[in-house]
């Protein structure tokens, strides 16, 4: 309903960089990411490049380069990396205006409905949701608690 293994993996990756950067490392390589994720390389630095248009993320070219943030993690909404990667609901013609129907659709108010209420909910959460997330379920082992 949106929401493709693109994003998954994104925020996997960048919840990934976020805790190295955490732990010191000010910028961290694809093929780090990919492997510490189990994400598919090519797949994980056509994500990053979007990511980078989109001013998420930064690269920093040469031997020692990498991926930084742009922004604080606080500052980055899920609705953002969403919109970026996965254009909800773009495959639905009646959210495109591709379709030829009636104007007054009941089906095109059903997904537009669903599109507002799921990017509503992805705008309130952040990347550093996911990090306090992950820290709680560390500290719990391995359960999830809010």
């Amino acid at each position: 309903m949106g929401l493709t293994v693109k994003s998954s993996y994104a925020l996997r990756a960048l919840y990934e960089l976020c805790i190295l950067n955490n732990e010191g490392k000010e910028k961290v390589s694809i093929t780090e990411l990919s492997r510490n994720q189990n994400i598919p390389r090519d797949f994980l630095e056509k994500i990053f490049s979007e990511l980078r248009e989109a001013n998420i993320l930064d690269s920093l070219r040469g031997r020692y380069g990498g991926y930084v943030l742009k922004k604080k993690p606080s500052d980055i909404r899920l609705s953002e990396i969403v919109a970026v990667l996965d254009k909800p609901l773009q495959a639905y013609d009646c959210i495109t205006d591709s379709c030829k129907r009636n104007v007054n659709c009941a089906v095109e108010f059903v997904w537009k409905r669903v599109y507002n209420v799921m990017m509503i909910e992805l705008d309130r959460i952040t990347l550093q949701d996911i990090i306090d997330y992950g820290t709680n379920i560390e500290k719990h082992g391995g359960e999830a608690s809010e």
